[in-house]
């Protein structure tokens, strides 16, 4: 019986479901902060929550739990070496949620989320390739048809 449980659902069906929580879970980690609709929010604190309480120590059984839970190895990494150290001495509330108001487009509620300790990633660079130099290939290709 489901008596008093109420769970938040998405369209996409439950691995859908499960791969979105998990692609936020992740750009939360690598960026600090994300904004996202109130109830991907609702789903994504306590997710994330269950999480910080596992980079806390660095154990076999806290690795394999985040790699099956989130399945990016390098994140997994940064969480241990960078965040982990950063919020191990509290116990709870590592998530700040601010309410942003109405969407313009389509009227849905924004939330923001980030952490409530101030957490210092390293930001690496990437490197783009330049557009200009893709541009002059594809002209070279034309010629030569």
């Amino acid at each position: 019986m489901r008596h008093r449980l109420k769970k938040i659902k998405f369209r996409g069906g439950k691995d859908a479901n499960k791969m979105l929580v998990r692609k936020l879970a992740v750009n939360f980690f690598e960026h600090g902060k994300i904004t996202t609709t109130r109830a991907k929010a609702k789903v994504l604190t306590s997710f994330l929550e269950k999480i910080c309480s596992k980079i806390k120590q660095e154990t076999e059984a806290n690795k394999n739990y985040l790699f099956k839970k989130l399945g990016n190895g390098k994140t997994i990494k940064t969480l241990f070496k960078e965040i982990g150290p950063a919020i191990k001495a509290k116990t709870s509330g590592h998530i700040k949620k601010t309410n942003l108001g109405m969407r313009l487009s389509d009227g849905s509620e924004m939330m923001k989320l980030e952490w409530s300790i101030p957490v210092v990633l390293e930001n690496k660079k990437t490197v783009k390739t330049p557009t200009k130099t893709v541009k002059a290939v594809k002209k070279v290709d034309e010629k030569n048809k």
